[in-house]
């Protein structure tokens, strides 16, 4: 299997909907409840900004290297969506203080679904024409050593934390994958992130990982 990359797309999908859920679920009377959506849509706002910028500097950076153009179109999306989470916090601010706000909680709603499905195409888009045309032009080494440069700067800590996160939305090829990248870009911080692996995998989920993995067995034994 070729180098994958936007695996994180799971946890960007189900992150969404997650949100879309409690807005539906919401009594936009209740202060708490708003102020819940408030919170959880300023993570979502500033996790997608974070996720765009990385994959415009590193995936859209090499396909410009290349002359490729396949990305222009992901590439304004992701402008658009920078003005769409603005709207949408606009609208969240107006809905706190507008005086009915169980419609202008169903408005919010639907436009914040809009959004989801729009963001659903784009990253459909990335995993069947952006993905493709890196993997043609790109080694399956050079794809994975994107992300070398940020487990470099990242502690045990923060790394046990990132696939604590990402881990319950993806299947075991998923995790194997991740682990595995972090194993050969940061070999010392694998083994301490190893000695927890009981956090971010399951016993059959590790023991799994060990036997595709043979050279890590000096790992097992610490």
């Amino acid at each position: 299997m070729r180098a994958r990359l936007y695996r994180e797309h799971k946890y960007v999908s189900a992150i969404l909907n997650q949100l879309e859920r409690l807005i539906g679920q919401a009594d936009f009377n209740c202060k708490d409840d708003l102020e819940r959506i408030r919170a959880e849509y300023q993570e979502v706002h500033m996790m997608l900004l974070a996720h765009a910028k990385h994959e415009n500097e590193n995936f859209h950076a090499l396909l410009e290297k290349k002359g490729s153009k396949v990305h222009l179109h992901a590439h304004l999306d992701h402008d658009e969506m920078s003005q769409t989470l603005v709207h949408l916090q606009n609208l969240l601010d107006e809905m706190m203080l507008d005086v009915d706000q169980q419609e202008a909680g169903y408005h919010f709603y639907l436009e914040y679904r809009k959004f989801v499905g729009d963001n659903l195409l784009h990253l459909h888009e990335e995993e069947t024409k952006i993905l493709p045309e890196l993997q043609r032009l790109y080694s399956d080494d050079e794809l994975r050593k994107i992300e070398f440069p940020i487990y470099e700067q990242m502690t045990p800590a923060q790394l046990i934390h990132m696939v604590s996160t990402l881990f319950p939305h993806m299947n075991l090829y998923d995790k194997d994958a991740f682990l595995a990248d972090i194993q050969h870009a940061q070999p010392v911080k694998f083994a301490q992130i190893w000695e927890q692996a009981d956090q971010f995998l399951n016993q059959d989920e590790q023991i799994r990982f060990l036997h595709n993995h043979p050279e890590l067995e000096a790992v097992k034994k610490r």
